[in-house]
């Protein structure tokens, strides 16, 4: 029974509107699936909890991301951890933890590559600023299902 849906109306605007925001966001996950974390959050609102996330300037992080960047040769990994981005059990912000890594100050917008969910590639930090991210979940995809079309 845990796996059952049930169909909860939600208005024809209201969806695209919510449809829209995420293509233009670069976010690929389905609308159904932000509408199931946006009612976990808000139930988890009213029992006291914090729906969590890490604001960024302009960047929403939500919690459980996964922020990377490599220096020298070997990959550095951060993750956001409620609403704190946390490195090696300390709390940083991303121009700190950049510094404790490299030893002197970086831009963090173009060394940083964010994974915000499991099932999505990295995409370098400036790339989700700017707002022109790709589909990161299905990064590839695309090119080759073109090609099985050229072949076929």
């Amino acid at each position: 029974m845990q796996n059952e849906a049930i169909s909860v109306q939600v208005p024809h605007g209201v969806y695209l509107d919510l449809a829209f925001q995420l293509r233009n966001s670069g976010d690929a996950r389905h609308p159904d699936d932000v509408v199931v974390l946006a009612l976990k959050a808000w139930l988890g609102k009213r029992h006291g909890q914090s729906a969590g996330g890490y604001q960024w300037k302009e960047l929403f992080l939500p919690d459980g991301s996964e922020l990377r960047m490599r220096y020298r040769g070997a990959y550095y990994y951060a993750s956001i951890d409620g609403d704190q981005l946390k490195y090696a059990g300390e709390t940083v912000s991303p121009r700190d933890w950049m510094l404790m890594v490299t030893g002197n100050v970086r831009n963090p917008w173009r060394d940083i590559w964010i994974r915000r969910a499991i099932n999505e590639c990295w995409t370098r930090a400036a790339t989700w600023r700017s707002g022109t991210a790709y589909s990161p979940a299905l990064a590839h995809t695309d090119r080759r299902r073109g090609m099985r079309r050229i072949t076929d």
